[in-house]
């Protein structure tokens, strides 16, 4: 796995990805290193940098990723960590990641027992958790660039391979290349003959662009999304810096879809909405929560969304680990969840819908520091901080409702924002939390309705406000294992810039009144 920058990048187009290196125990004597500047529609945004270092046995693989923007003016800043180690051999031992302050989360690689390979999970005021590893072949960091190497030089017209993504949570990638040609081209002040290659990423939902030298180095990394080419190049340490510190990319300014503004849009229970892609075939959206989706044409989504509404829990999902044990972001096992829980002084014996409500409006409460600020901090940092913007709240209340025995997950995707000094009404991107509530039998069995459903909550909305509105357009559900590079926010990608959204219809919150077309007109 050759660090591919555009991918972390691409998974969060919210967050510094920041990634350093870190001893365990040994002499490590220096490999290789590189350092790349990274851009987004032509303006500088990050930096990133990449090294190799031995103890003459192993190999151990660094990478750093930042990126730095604004956010309606107000820059923003997240960091990640992450490392892999492995044998001469290229056997994974090891690998670990954290985000920003928060604890590292370490990956201990066994030897297979009785055919099954095994990972042992170690995060910080948790049991360590062992599980499977997923099945098939696939190759660690150094591996992958040999094998890259070895296929470029015998002029290999693909070469496909596959990797654990550890800054994922050690989610399966599979990689193809297919080779387009090769070019002379000035690198780091010499000219060089390199290989241009197409790259499809099973994460990504468009291909990119990547140019590598005789060494299987990334030279240039190109993705296209609809904000404009993300690029990564190689360049000096300064070149590298010099881009981090010049990035004032306003990413809210061009993601946020202006429309029309929509009268009392808190008071609704229920929003019809028709999303239509602006450039071409509309990726699906997801039939969860409060949600519900019916195609119209190849570029056009209804998208009907009911608050009073839940989506039946796929079997298995209450005990679902990816839903109830802490992670990297989701960090429910740390004493700053465990304070913070208890301060909530749940009713004893209360339904989990209620405690859920009564979790999210502890939320509101207690981020009484509402900004832009910083990005995809972990709960615990949100908990001690008490500040930040959509992601802490949605992030913190995973973690609180996760600590207090209900599952829960992160929703992305649209919420609406009423018109104000900064920017006309319209869409932004946006996450919000869901969790997995019993379903009262008295409600429920009469209706046919199942034991469990996922509900959706906002902690954004103020604690004495409703659990959720229903201007939300949910694109993509996680367990966020991955963070702010967690795969399901790649696929956000193939509708930033790209779609329009109009408002068929309303409905109020107040019982027996007809408003078919309570829409504002422009």
């Amino acid at each position: 796995m050759t660090v591919r920058p555009p991918l972390r990048v691409l998974g969060a187009l919210l967050a510094v990805l920041v990634v350093a290196a870190h001893a365990f125990g040994a002499e490590w004597r220096l490999v290789e290193e590189r350092f790349y500047a990274i851009s987004l529609a032509g303006k500088p945004c990050g930096r990133s940098f990449e090294r190799v270092e031995t103890d003459g046995g192993r190999f151990r693989t660094s990478a750093r990723i930042a990126l730095r923007f604004t956010r309606l003016g107000q820059e923003t800043a997240v960091e990640f960590s992450s490392e892999f180690i492995e044998t001469a051999a290229g056997t994974p031992v090891e690998a670990s990641v954290f985000q920003g302050e928060a604890d590292r989360v370490r990956y201990v690689f066994r030897d297979e027992v009785g055919g099954a390979r095994r990972v042992v999970v170690e995060r910080p005021d948790a049991k360590p958790e062992e599980r499977a590893l997923p099945e098939g072949e696939f190759l660690a960091p150094r591996a992958a660039r040999e094998f890259i190497r070895a296929q470029q030089a015998l002029g290999a017209s693909e070469i496909r391979y596959r990797i654990l993504d550890a800054q994922s949570g050690l989610v399966p990638v599979e990689l193809t290349m297919t080779r387009r040609g090769t070019e002379s081209r000035a690198v780091l002040g010499k000219t060089s003959d390199v290989v241009r290659y197409e790259v499809r990423n099973s994460l990504l939902p468009v291909p990119a662009q990547e140019v590598l030298d005789s060494s299987g180095s990334i030279v240039e990394s190109t993705t296209p999304i609809g904000l404009g080419d993300l690029v990564s190049r190689v360049a000096t340490k300064e070149e590298s810096d010099a881009a981090y510190a010049a990035a004032r990319f306003d990413i809210l300014a061009k993601t946020f879809i202006e429309t029309p503004p929509i009268a009392d849009f808190l008071e609704r229970s229920a929003l019809t909405i028709i999303v239509r892609s602006t450039t071409g075939a509309l990726q699906a959206l997801p039939d969860l929560g409060a949600q519900r989706i019916e195609r119209i044409d190849e570029r056009t989504l209804r998208v009907r969304i009911d608050v009073r509404r839940g989506s039946a829990g796929a079997a298995g999902d209450a005990a679902d680990p990816r839903f109830t044990n802490p992670n990297e972001v989701i960090d429910s096992a740390d004493p700053a969840i465990k304070v913070l829980l208890e301060r909530a002084r749940l009713p004893a014996g209360a339904e989990s819908r209620e405690r859920a409500e009564s979790l999210r409006a502890l939320v509101a409460r207690h981020l009484s520091a509402k900004n832009l600020g910083s990005a995809f901090a972990s709960a615990s940092e949100a908990a001690k901080s008490q500040s930040g913007d959509c992601t802490e709240h949605a992030v913190l209340l995973a973690a609180l409702l996760r600590a207090d025995g209900i599952p829960a997950r992160v929703a992305s995707g649209l919420v609406y924002v009423p018109r104000s000094a900064d920017h006309g009404s319209g869409w932004g991107w946006h996450l919000w939390t869901q969790a997995l509530v019993d379903v009262a039998q008295d409600a429920g069995a009469a209706a046919g309705r199942p034991a469990r459903e996922w509900i959706d909550l906002d902690a954004t909305i103020p604690a004495s406000g409703s659990r959720f509105h229903a201007a939300h357009i949910l694109v993509s559900a996680s367990d966020l294992a991955g963070g702010a590079a967690d795969p399901s926010f790649a696929q956000a990608l193939s509708l930033l810039g790209t779609v329009s959204i109009e408002v068929e219809k309303a409905q109020p919150v107040r019982e027996g009144v007809s408003e078919p077309n309570a829409v504002e007109a422009p």
